[in-house]
């Protein structure tokens, strides 16, 4: 880290600051034993910041029943929480104005803007306290890219450029020129001005949600999750981050893909409405119906086995090419080959994203015994009824799934944590020995072992920890296997790479 830019960035006498009353807001409410009537009378002392709180909280987006004529009736209505979200939000927007000085202030609110709607969308239909504080987060996140450009000038506008819009390779190219980012100039802002924790993390881990530290993770992957959900309001092509989005709310919060088409469109209408309500200019907004068109038409792509034109299915593990000769011929998932190749593949996105690996790994056991005994066309349509749950229940997460021969199945999951991919491995279970029970060959006689283990970021994603991870995978199998099949639990272990 370049302590001379951070200087220069941080003294820097143009950077944003927040009034007077923004400060003494955050300074009440860090105390846990505020009182009410206080924060009415600071916030009240501003007036024309407390008619733009009044006219929000009476807005269709907070939904009260009846109209709230001061800020001490909506403390009482609403809450603390949304009332001092939308005082620090008016207050920050104000500080940052929309200055002529070559900074593309329309970009920045629309991100801002639509991650913030997002989280807080998503975060009430979880019923999380934390709503309120994930939507300043969302608008609060980035920044620090205002301090840097402000301070750094046409040197921060060359990199901006470079970047070309996409914040992945703004991060990248902000380290490569000044050896420090955004998120962390935004984070030391946020500490200037006192703000909590439950702000600070969101802002610095905002690129890079799954390195948040313990206690923060909610709240850092909703501003994860209200950037996808920008993403696939405002790109072109909606389709690849609606797609994540998809599959990131299933694993972080288990939000399935029938409750994402009602939140997509909560999100369009939610930001075309605040847009209007925060008097921010962020551009056109899009149609809520025809996003959730398009959000219905990715969840078909993703649940149906749709095939390539050789007869294989489509994989979701980006950039994964793999020719038809690397596909098993029975069940038409991926072969040994392409499994080698897709777990290859996985490890250098890691590398670059710093996303997390998964590897299940399932054996049906007493399969090859069962089929002797009927026949080994009744064992073929077992293995195909597994790979059909499989596609099912790892569809969501983008799963890789693949015939390792014999009673040995795997599924490479690129983006997905441990614990996500244990709670799919366990719906599987559950799923094929209950569907077990009623096929000829089954009747309890097959049952399924499953060893997870997962390659979180921060661990060098070499090729020794590739060996790890699958040997991880295999070892947690034996002990499945070992443990038995108890009908409550069957046989589920779970490793760390």
């Amino acid at each position: 880290m370049d302590h001379e830019i951070i200087e220069e960035i941080l003294s820097c006498t143009s950077l944003p600051s927040l009034p007077a009353v923004a400060l003494r807001v955050v300074e009440l409410t860090s105390n846990v034993n505020v009182k009410l009537p206080e924060l009415a009378t600071t916030i009240q002392n501003d007036q024309g910041l407390a008619s733009k709180v009044l006219r929000t909280v009476n807005s269709s987006f907070y939904g009260l029943p009846n109209r709230c004529a001061s800020i001490n009736k909506a403390l009482v209505l609403l809450g603390l929480g949304p009332v001092k979200s939308l005082a620090l939000s008016f207050s920050l927007i104000g500080s940052l104005g929309d200055q002529d000085d070559g900074f593309d202030y329309q970009t920045y609110w629309r991100r801002g803007l639509y991650t913030a709607v997002s989280a807080k969308v998503i975060a009430d239909h979880l019923k999380l306290a934390i709503a309120d504080e994930a939507f300043l987060a969302g608008l609060l996140q980035d920044i620090g890219v205002i301090a840097m450009h402000r301070a750094l000038g046409f040197r921060y506008a060359e990199v901006l450029e470079a970047a070309g819009g996409d914040h992945r390779q703004l991060v990248k190219c902000e380290l490569s020129a000044f050896e420090v980012q955004h998120p962390e100039i935004g984070a030391m802002l946020a500490q200037r001005w006192k703000f909590p924790d439950e702000l600070i993390m969101p802002v610095r881990y905002h690129e890079r949600p799954t390195a948040a530290p313990q206690g923060h993770h909610e709240i850092v992957r909703l501003i994860g999750l209200g950037n996808l959900a920008h993403d696939a309001m405002t790109d072109s092509d909606p389709g690849p981050a609606l797609r994540k989005l998809y599959q990131r709310t299933d694993q972080w919060f288990g939000i399935k893909s029938d409750a994402m088409q009602g939140i997509v469109k909560k999100i369009a209408e939610g930001a075309k409405d605040m847009s209007s309500l925060l008097r921010l200019e962020t551009g056109a907004h899009p149609d809520a119906e025809s996003i959730v068109r398009e959000a219905e038409k990715q969840l078909m792509d993703m649940a149906s086995a749709t095939t390539s034109a050789g007869g294989a299915p489509t994989q979701t593990l980006d950039n994964l090419l793999i020719d038809s000769k690397q596909f098993d011929p029975l069940t038409g998932a991926v072969g040994r080959a392409g499994f080698d190749l897709a777990l290859k593949k996985a490890f250098e996105l890691s590398t670059s994203t710093q996303e997390p690996v998964a590897l299940v790994q399932v054996a049906l056991d007493g399969l090859q015994h069962a089929a002797g005994k009927i026949g080994t066309s009744a064992g073929d349509q077992t293995v195909n009824a597994c790979i059909v749950l499989l596609k099912k229940h790892f569809a969501s997460l983008g799963g890789v799934i693949c015939k390792l021969g014999g009673d040995l199945f795997a599924v490479v999951l690129y983006g997905a944590n441990g614990r996500s991919a244990q709670r799919c491995a366990e719906e599987f279970r559950n799923s094929f020995d209950k569907a077990t029970m009623t096929w000829p060959i089954g009747g309890g006689s097959v049952k399924s072992s499953i060893g997870v283990a997962s390659h979180e970021p921060g661990t060098p994603a070499t090729h020794p920890g590739l060996q790890q991870l699958v040997i991880a995978s295999v070892n947690a199998l034996k002990a499945a296997r070992a443990a038995g099949h108890p009908a409550a639990a069957g046989g589920m272990e779970r490793a760390a790479a």
